[in-house]
C-alpha cells in the first residue's frame, strides 16, 4: 500500500462512487475552500493503481503558526478494515505534520447506530460502536463541540415514485402541502446568480431573528459559481392575484350553495355557518389586497438551498419570513425538491440537521417536527474526532479550557 496525494480526477472518480459519499468530500468543496484562502490537499492510499481510501485534507484554525487541519465528512474509508484504518491515520498524522499542522480533525458521514423516525435505536439495525472504539485506540478523541452536523433526518426516496411518498407522509404534512396547492396556488422559482441577493434577504431576516450567523452574500455566489447544476436555490410566492382569484371563487360557490339551499329548521343551522365562513373569506381578500397594495403582485414567502451531490439531494440553507408563515411556504419548497429528487431517481433526500431531537421543550424541536411529518428517519452520525499531531496541540487544549470557563 502507498500513501501519497491524489489527482483531482483519481479523487473524484473515487468519491463519487464510494459508499459514503457526500458533497463535503469533493471537488466542489475543494474550490470552496480554496477560495476562502484555505490549504487543501486530496489524499489517498493506492494499491496496485486501486485506490482502497481518501480524503480532503483542508486547513482551519491557526495557533502560534501552526494550523488544524479538518477532513470534512471524511476519511471515505471501510472503518472496519482496521490495518487499512491504521496505515492511513498513520501517514494522514505524517502527512499533516509535514503540513504544519497541530491538529486533526474528522467527522465520517456514517451512522453510529440506526435510528427511527423518533429516533428510537432500531433494534439490530447498524451499529459502529466498533469504529468508535477504533478510532479512540489509533488516539482520537470525541469532540464536544463542532461546527459539523451530527443529527440530520433522511427521507428513503430510491424506488419510490412522488406520488408514494406523498402517500407515506404524515396527515397534517399532505394537508399543508394540498393547502399550498390548491388553496394557496403558491408559486416556486429558481433564482439565478444575480438574484442571490433576494435568497440572502431572506437567510439575513431569518438568522437574525433566531439568533444565529449567517453566511456572507459572497459565499452563497460563490457556491452557485462552483456547483452550478448541482445547486438549485428556490424561492415561495404568494401570487396575490391568483389567491384572490382562489378566494373570490370560493365566495361564490358559498353564496351559490346558500340560495339554492330551502328555508328548512335544518338547513338554516347550515346557511349561517356558510355565511360565517364569507365573512372570513371577505378578511382574506381585504388581507391580501393590502399585501397587493403594499407589496405588488407577488409576496416572496420562503426560500431554500438544495445541493444534488452523486444519489443524495441536500437541503442545506433556508429561511422563511416569520410574518407569512401562515402560507405554509416551506412546505412547497419541500414538495418541490422531493418530487425533483424522485423523479430523477435519486437514492437519498437528506433534509439535514436537526436539533433538540429528545427536548420538546428546546427551540429547535419545532424544526425536527417539521421534518417528521415528511415520515423518514433520524439518522445520528459518528461525530466528530480531534487528533494531537504535535506539542502545540497539549498547550492549545489548556487555552481553550480556559477560554471556556471564562465564557461560562
Amino acid at each position: 500500500m502507498i500513501f501519497r496525494e491524489l489527482t483531482e480526477q483519481e479523487f473524484k472518480d473515487y468519491a463519487l462512487t464510494h459508499p459514503q459519499r457526500n458533497f463535503f468530500e469533493s471537488l466542489y468543496m475543494k474550490q470552496l475552500l480554496q477560495l476562502e484562502k484555505r490549504e487543501v490537499y486530496l489524499v489517498g492510499v493506492v494499491e496496485e493503481n486501486k485506490i482502497l481510501a481518501a480524503t480532503l485534507l483542508a486547513s482551519s484554525t491557526q495557533f502560534l503558526g501552526q494550523k488544524t487541519y479538518e477532513a470534512l465528512k471524511g476519511f471515505l474509508i471501510d472503518y472496519h478494515n482496521k490495518p487499512l484504518l491504521n496505515f492511513f491515520v498513520s501517514e494522514v498524522k505524517k502527512f499533516v505534520k509535514q503540513k504544519n499542522g497541530f491538529r486533526l480533525i474528522i467527522d465520517p458521514y456514517i451512522p453510529y447506530k440506526e435510528r427511527d423516525t423518533d429516533a428510537n435505536i432500531i433494534k439490530n439495525g447498524i451499529n459502529n460502536e466498533q469504529v468508535d472504539g477504533f478510532l479512540k485506540e489509533l488516539g482520537f478523541r470525541p469532540l464536544e463541540h463542532s461546527a459539523q452536523v451530527k443529527w440530520t433526518y433522511v427521507l428513503d426516496i430510491k424506488g419510490k415514485s412522488s406520488q408514494e411518498l406523498f402517500a407515506l407522509m404524515r396527515p397534517n404534512t399532505r394537508n399543508y402541502i394540498n393547502r399550498t396547492l390548491n388553496k394557496y396556488k403558491l408559486v416556486i422559482e429558481q433564482l439565478t446568480y444575480d438574484q442571490l441577493d433576494i435568497f440572502k434577504k431572506i437567510t439575513a431576516d431569518t438568522c437574525a431573528r433566531r439568533g444565529f450567523p449567517d453566511r456572507s452574500l459572497e459565499y452563497y455566489q460563490n457556491m452557485y459559481k462552483i456547483f452550478k447544476d448541482d445547486l438549485k436555490v428556490l424561492i415561495c410566492k404568494l401570487d396575490c392575484n391568483l389567491y384572490l382569484e382562489t378566494l373570490t371563487k370560493e365566495k361564490e360557490e358559498l353564496k351559490n350553495k346558500i340560495d339554492n339551499l330551502s328555508d328548512s329548521s335544518s338547513n338554516k343551522k347550515k346557511k349561517e355557518v356558510m355565511k360565517k365562513d364569507i365573512v372570513n373569506i371577505d378578511k382574506k381578500i381585504e388581507e391580501v389586497q393590502l399585501l397587493k397594495k403594499e407589496h405588488g403582485d407577488y409576496i416572496i414567502l420562503s426560500g431554500a438551498m438544495f445541493v444534488l451531490y452523486a444519489d443524495e439531494v441536500v437541503y442545506l440553507f433556508s429561511g422563511s419570513y416569520d410574518e407569512y408563515m401562515k402560507y405554509c411556504g416551506q412546505y412547497a419548497l419541500q414538495w418541490e425538491m422531493i418530487k425533483y429528487a424522485a423523479d430523477h431517481k435519486y437514492r437519498r433526500y437528506n433534509f439535514y440537521g436537526i436539533k433538540d431531537v429528545f427536548d420538546k421543550n428546546g427551540k429547535d424541536y419545532g424544526v425536527y417536527e417539521f421534518k417528521k411529518g415528511f415520515n423518514g428517519y433520524v439518522e445520528e452520525l459518528i461525530g466528530a474526532y480531534e487528533m494531537k499531531i504535535s506539542y502545540i496541540y497539549s498547550l492549545y487544549s489548556l487555552m481553550r479550557k480556559i477560554k471556556d470557563k471564562l465564557k461560562n
